[in-house]
């Protein structure tokens, strides 16, 4: 029996999942949690057996806190984890691989696909929505044609902060950050941040 827990601010997302499950024969809905510390006592709670048989969607963006925090303390533990968000973004993609994490759904998935991305973490395989792998790849693809100052520039802009905030955080001019941002976008083939961001 595979056993799922959810992470997620959103009460309903859970409910949902739980719904889900709850007409299979083969996964079963445990628990939600809304933090990582809630998430934390609760895998502290369970001997080794026990957690080999875990599968955890968590979200990418939590109230006060990111779902990237909590797949890597899952990751740490050798407890396999699906990243389950509303972002279908290839950027996030990359770094759901780039973090070790075994798979990635978008909320917009089918109830077939959501089963099927389990089933496949479960059996410690790697699991992609299928109709965003062909973005995933082309991102990653420009991603590794990044210098390491630009992919530093790209995760901040990730975050949608300004060019003068960046170049406070990496200790560079803001001329610097824009001569950066501008090598960015050729290599990405966009003309503003609004289409890179659609993109990350």
């Amino acid at each position: 029996m595979i056993e799922v827990i959810s992470v997620d601010d959103h009460e309903m997302i859970s409910l949902g999942l739980e719904k889900v499950f709850s007409e299979t024969q083969d996964i079963r809905f445990s628990k939600s949690c809304k933090t990582k510390k809630e998430l934390a006592d609760f895998i502290n709670s369970r001997n080794e057996p026990e957690l080999k048989k875990l599968v955890v969607l968590t979200d990418i963006k939590l109230e006060k806190e990111s779902g990237f925090d909590c797949a890597d303390f899952l990751v740490s533990r050798g407890i396999k984890c699906l990243m389950y968000t509303s972002y279908s973004n290839a950027g996030f993609i990359v770094k759901t691989m780039e973090h070790k994490i075994k798979g990635f759904l978008s909320k917009n998935a089918d109830k077939s696909e959501i089963l099927e991305a389990v089933r496949a973490i479960s059996r410690d395989e790697t699991y992609i929505q299928k109709d965003l792998v062909g973005d995933m790849m082309y991102v990653s693809g420009i991603l590794i044609t990044l210098t390491k100052r630009e992919r530093e520039i790209l995760d901040l802009i990730s975050e949608h902060l300004p060019n003068e905030v960046i170049a406070e955080k990496l200790l560079l001019s803001k001329r610097s950050v824009e001569n950066y941002v501008s090598r960015i976008f050729d290599k990405f083939n966009v003309k503003n941040r609004y289409d890179l961001e659609k993109m990350l």
